[in-house]
C-alpha cells in the first residue's frame, strides 16, 4: 500500500457522540435535495456542479484509524459511487497518490457508469502539484531544484556535498514539484497528470494544483522565496496541459497568491483562468503545526467576509463526513486524543501531525460548545441531528462556502452528511459567531 502525506479530505472526522440518537434519513434527505452551482471558465464553458463533492481520500484504506482494519470490497466502493449519485452529487474527488489506487477505481467505475447512463453527467476532479516524496525517492528528482533546500538537507546530513542521493531522508521531505522554469514544470505536472487520465481513463474535468511551491524536511516549510505564479500559470497553460484539463484551481495556496493568480487570469487572455480554491477550512482548526506539509487553512472571519476572495469560487476540504477518530466511548475527546496519542507515539507520520494540530486546548472547547449547541438546537428544534452534522453545517453555512468537499465512507455516513444541507440554512450569524467563539 502506497504511504501518502495528508491531503485533501484531512479526516480528524467528528461523528456524534449521541450514538442512541438515530437521524430519520428517509424523511430528511427527501425534503433536502441537493444544490448545484454553475462554474465558468476563460472559454466561456460552463457546468454546474453539485454544492457537495464526494472526496474519496480515504474511501478504499483499510487501517486509517483502528486497529482492526476494515474491509474494503469493489462492490462496497461502488455501492458508495452510486448512493452519491443517488443522492445529487455529480463531481467526485481523488489523486493518483490517494491510498488503495482509488482513483483507478473511481476510473472503473465512472466508465461503467456512464455506459449504463448515457444521459447521466458525472464529473471528475483531480490534483497535482503534489511536491515529491523523498523519504520514498531516496533521492532529488532531475533537473533544477532550490538551493535552500539542498543547502538544509547538507545541513541535516540527509545529502552529502557532491551527490542527490539521499540515504538519510526523514518522513516529511518534499522536493516541490512547481520549482524552475515554465517547461520543467510543464514536464513535472504533465508526468502526474497522464497517470490521473489513464486511471480515469480520460482527462478530469478539474485540476488542482494541491501544493503551492514549497519544499520540507520533516514537515517543516524550508525558507526561501517562491516561484513566481506567473510562472506556474504559464506551465499549466501551456498547450500540452490545457488541453488536458477543463477548469483549473488552487488547493492550499495563500490568499495572495490566489489573488494574484486571478489578476493575472484577468490581465492576459492565454492563460488558464483558475475557478477553484480549496482550503482547510473547519471549526477545529489547525494550530501553527499544520495537518499536512503545506497546509493553508481559511479563518471564520474570513469565510463571513463576502469580498473574501472575490472572484473564485471556494470549496473547503472538511474534515468531516467519514470514519471518525472521534467515534469513540464516551468521553469522546479524551478517548480519540489517547488513540492518536498512541498512533503518534507509534511514529505513524500521518498521525505526528494531525495530533498536535488539531488536539489543542482550543479545539476541545469548541467541540464541546458544538457537543452542547446540537443537543440545544434539536431540543428547541425538535430534530435530531448529530454533531459531525452540525459541523458540516457550520462550514456549509459561511458566506464564502460555495463547495464543500467531504469524505464518508459508507452509505450511512454520506446520508448523514448530505442531510447536513437543509441544516445549513437554518444556522444564523450568531449560531456560528457562537459556536467559534462562544460567549465572548
Amino acid at each position: 500500500m502506497k504511504r501518502i502525506p495528508a491531503l485533501l479530505l484531512i479526516s480528524i472526522l467528528l461523528f456524534s457522540c449521541f450514538l442512541d440518537a438515530k437521524i430519520l434519513f428517509a424523511s430528511e434527505l427527501a425534503a433536502d435535495g441537493m444544490e448545484y452551482i454553475e462554474v465558468r471558465n476563460e472559454k466561456n464553458e460552463r457546468v454546474k456542479f453539485s454544492r457537495l463533492i464526494l472526496g474519496t481520500d480515504h474511501l478504499a484504506q483499510e487501517d486509517w484509524t483502528d486497529p482492526i482494519p476494515r474491509k474494503i470490497t469493489e462492490q462496497s466502493v461502488k455501492n458508495l459511487f452510486d448512493e452519491a449519485v443517488r443522492l445529487g452529487i455529480n463531481l467526485f474527488d481523488t489523486s493518483p497518490i490517494y491510498v488503495g489506487d482509488v482513483e483507478y477505481k473511481l476510473g472503473n467505475w465512472i466508465t461503467a457508469y456512464r455506459q449504463e447512463n448515457p444521459g447521466k453527467k458525472i464529473y471528475t476532479l483531480s490534483k497535482g502539484g503534489f511536491p515529491f516524496d523523498l523519504f520514498w525517492a531516496k533521492k532529488l528528482p532531475e533537473g533544477e531544484n532550490s538551493f535552500c533546500l539542498q543547502e538544509m538537507l547538507k545541513a541535516k546530513n540527509i545529502m552529502a556535498e557532491g551527490y542527490t542521493d539521499l540515504p538519510n531522508s526523514t518522513d516529511g521531505t518534499y522536493a516541490s514539484r512547481l520549482f524552475g522554469s515554465k517547461e520543467q514544470i510543464a514536464a513535472r505536472v504533465g508526468e502526474e497528470l497522464g497517470h490521473t487520465i489513464k486511471n480515469l481513463q480520460g482527462n478530469p474535468d478539474v485540476y488542482l494544483m494541491h501544493r503551492d511551491d514549497g519544499d520540507f524536511i520533516n514537515f517543516e516549510p524550508i525558507k526561501r522565496s517562491q516561484n513566481s505564479v506567473k510562472t506556474i500559470m504559464e506551465a499549466l497553460s501551456s498547450k500540452d496541459i490545457r488541453n488536458k484539463y477543463t477548469f483549473l484551481g488552487w488547493s492550499n495556496w495563500k490568499p495572495h497568491r490566489i489573488t494574484r493568480s486571478l489578476a493575472l487570469a484577468k490581465k492576459q487572455s492565454d492563460l488558464a483562468k483558475p475557478v477553484f480554491n480549496s482550503p482547510y477550512f473547519s471549526l477545529f482548526e489547525m494550530s501553527e503545526r499544520a495537518i499536512h506539509a503545506g497546509g493553508v487553512q481559511v479563518t471564520h472571519e474570513e469565510m463571513m467576509d463576502e469580498s473574501f476572495l472575490k472572484g473564485i469560487k471556494i470549496m473547503p476540504y472538511s474534515p468531516l463526513g467519514g470514519i471518525s477518530i472521534l467515534d469513540r466511548p464516551e468521553p469522546c475527546w479524551d478517548n480519540a486524543r489517547k488513540a492518536a496519542r498512541k498512533k503518534y507515539a507509534q511514529g505513524d507520520p500521518y498521525w505526528r501531525n494531525v495530533y498536535h494540530s488539531i488536539f489543542t486546548c482550543a479545539n476541545e472547547e469548541r467541540y464541546n460548545r458544538l457537543v452542547k449547541f446540537t443537543k440545544d438546537f434539536n431540543n428547541k428544534h425538535k430534530t435530531s441531528y448529530t454533531a459531525d452534522q452540525m459541523a458540516n453545517a457550520y462550514a456549509l453555512a459561511h458566506k464564502r462556502t460555495d463547495f464543500l468537499v467531504i469524505g464518508p465512507i459508507t452509505i450511512e455516513q454520506l446520508r448523514r452528511t448530505v442531510a447536513s444541507l437543509k441544516l445549513a440554512k437554518m444556522l444564523t450569524k450568531d449560531d456560528l459567531d457562537f459556536l467559534y467563539y462562544g460567549n465572548e
